[in-house]
């Protein structure tokens, strides 16, 4: 069985958003049709590029102005239905990861608050081969304060208190690093590709200009539509991993 790279699930998870958010755009498109519409672009662009230093029809003008708008800026979607959409293949496909991150910094504070260590326990008698068992040495706090007493020469010093602080200041010290390297490169990699790609326009005005200006369509943009639209993350999840997600 060939096994799927990290990079092949990020695109089939942005493919798979983006043909999501199209099957809820207004006015409606096929995703078929609105692909033809990418490549008839893609070519007018094309000549576009090629002429536009030479063709008097091209000379002085902008893009938009000789072929029109790109065809994502003719369909409609909320943000905050974007957002919904885009979150839930996000999560589908595991692709945020910055909370275990954060999670794992977690674990190791309080690892150092109850520390807990292997310890091989000898059998009692020639029939017991012995086991694997466990024990609790002292918290970092309890290293510090221990420390404090043998090298610093000062009988008065409340040196439970000194290495609680010194404790608090390595904890805050994790927390810098969480923030620091909370950066996500797969989340990073979907979240440019979706919302800096063809994406649908969330400005509903916009959507209804460019239909009357560049296809001549009076169209209508119904919200209602989008207030009850719930999105089934567990469906998703299924899509891609099929019969596993038992």
């Amino acid at each position: 069985m060939e096994m799927i790279t990290r990079d092949e699930v990020l695109s089939q998870a942005v493919n798979q958003c983006i043909k999501e958010l199209y099957s809820l755009v207004q006015p409606h498109v096929e995703w078929d049709e609105f692909v033809i519409q990418n490549k008839l672009y893609s070519n007018q662009y094309k000549i576009w590029e090629e002429s536009r230093d030479t063709d008097p029809n091209y000379i002085g003008k902008s893009i938009v102005e000789c072929i029109g708008p790109r065809p994502y800026e003719f369909y409609y979607l909320p943000k905050e239905v974007m957002k919904r959409v885009c979150d839930s293949y996000v999560y589908a496909y595991r692709i945020d990861t910055r909370q275990e991150f954060l999670d794992s910094i977690e674990v190791l504070k309080n690892y150092c608050k109850e520390p807990i260590v292997d310890k091989w326990i000898e059998g009692e008698d020639e029939n017991d081969p012995g086991h694997r068992g466990y024990e609790h040495p002292d918290s970092l706090h309890k290293e510090l304060a221990t420390i404090l007493k043998i090298y610093c020469d000062d009988s008065e010093a409340d040196f439970g208190y000194v290495a609680q602080e010194i404790q608090n200041k390595f904890f805050e010290f994790l927390d810098m690093a969480g923030n620091f390297y909370n950066w996500n490169r797969d989340l990073n990699t979907f979240s440019v590709s979706v919302y800096l790609g063809p994406s649908p326009n969330s400005n509903k005005e916009a959507v209804i200009e460019n239909w009357k200006k560049y296809r001549d369509k009076d169209i209508k943009i119904d919200e209602k539509q989008y207030e009850d639209e719930d999105i089934d993350d567990e469906q998703i999840e299924e899509e891609f991993y099929g019969e596993e997600l038992d």
